[in-house]
């Protein structure tokens, strides 16, 4: 597949069946692309316009090493190869990158990697999109000036929580749009979903024990097309929309007039879980409010004015979970922060 020129080494692309696939090129309009980049020493070197380099003779002072066609290094793209099989073995599950490096990159490491091996390389290749900035939505690079750094994010962001959502939200493939605008978006859709955690949480206090099929069932509805539409290529945008829809219910059971508490703690659940998938945690408010502080108060006082103390002591039990002290005065109940 290869041969020598005056000490450099080059690789026959044509002669890899399959070359160029990966990036669903055209042999035809790549060699005319290859010849135009070419100065005429390197069209006098190589036999074909798209063969590629994977080995470099150097001159010019600057590091190499011995091999048997003298002093040189390897090619950009034979780096990768070496590295991969060395510390991953013949065969990967997954290889990703930028979609700038479907070609030539990838499609260079292919050809020479299993050329090599005989063995197929890898199994799925997942190119992402950009990060772009701006109203032109340029992309996003260090050559260019125009980046931000996570740790400068952080200062500007009180939960990176929001930050993890914002990137992840956005199907791979596709460009992030990173502006103050669409991270504030973020920001409140995060918290729409951590409200309507919160609302059904809040509701475990005064559930009775026992399920309600019929809402499990929608519940479980909405995961089971969360996990189909994410199997399709990481559709997150239907995916985050499953989600959504699974706390407009948990929203409407927190207002039912019965609570469940397995069937409240079964949505609360499949919530975590689902944002787990997107890197997401934390979905209960580290300070519980006060509105629902009071509403907590008024079911415990209702359950010890039916003697249901065992369902009194577990809401007082919730309470002090979230710091909140609850002192018993004959002026009735008072309560603070810990």
């Amino acid at each position: 597949y290869a041969y020598e020129v005056e000490g450099d080494v080059y690789f026959r692309a044509k002669k890899f069946k399959g070359y160029g696939i990966l990036a669903h090129q055209d042999l035809a309009e790549m060699e005319s692309n290859a010849a135009g980049r070419l100065d005429d020493g390197e069209m006098a070197r190589k036999e074909d316009p798209m063969d590629f380099a994977v080995w470099k003779g150097a001159n010019d002072g600057a590091i190499s090493w011995r091999s048997p066609w003298g002093q040189g290094r390897p090619g950009w793209h034979i780096e990768c190869s070496v590295m991969a099989t060395k510390y991953l073995g013949n065969h990967l599950d997954i290889h990703g990158g930028g979609i700038d490096l479907a070609f030539p990159h990838h499609t260079n490491e292919i050809a020479q990697t299993e050329a090599h091996t005989g063995e197929k390389f890898v199994e799925k290749w997942l190119h992402n999109g950009f990060v772009t900035v701006g109203d032109e939505h340029e992309k996003m690079s260090k050559s260019l000036g125009n980046f931000v750094t996570v740790h400068e994010l952080l200062k500007q962001v009180d939960d990176p929580m929001i930050i993890r959502f914002f990137m992840a939200t956005t199907q791979y493939r596709r460009p992030v749009a990173y502006s103050q605008r669409n991270l504030d978006q973020a920001a409140r859709n995060l918290e729409r979903i951590r409200t309507g955690y919160r609302n059904l949480q809040f509701r475990l206090a005064t559930a009775t024990a026992g399920a309600d099929a019929a809402i499990e069932e929608k519940a479980q509805a909405f995961v089971d097309t969360f996990v189909a539409v994410m199997d399709d290529d990481f559709n997150v945008q239907d995916g985050v929309t499953a989600v959504y829809n699974l706390v407009n219910l948990a929203n409407t059971y927190a207002t039912a007039a019965d609570v469940k508490t397995d069937t409240a703690q079964f949505i609360l659940r499949q919530i975590a879980e689902l944002m787990n998938v997107f890197g997401v945690d934390g979905m209960a408010q580290d300070d519980i409010l006060d509105a629902d502080v009071e509403a907590l108060i008024s079911a415990r006082e209702a359950a010890r004015a039916v003697k249901n103390f065992s369902r009194a002591d577990e809401i007082r039990d919730t309470l002090t979970t979230q710091g909140i002290v609850l002192e018993d005065t004959p002026q009735g109940v008072r309560w603070h922060r810990a």
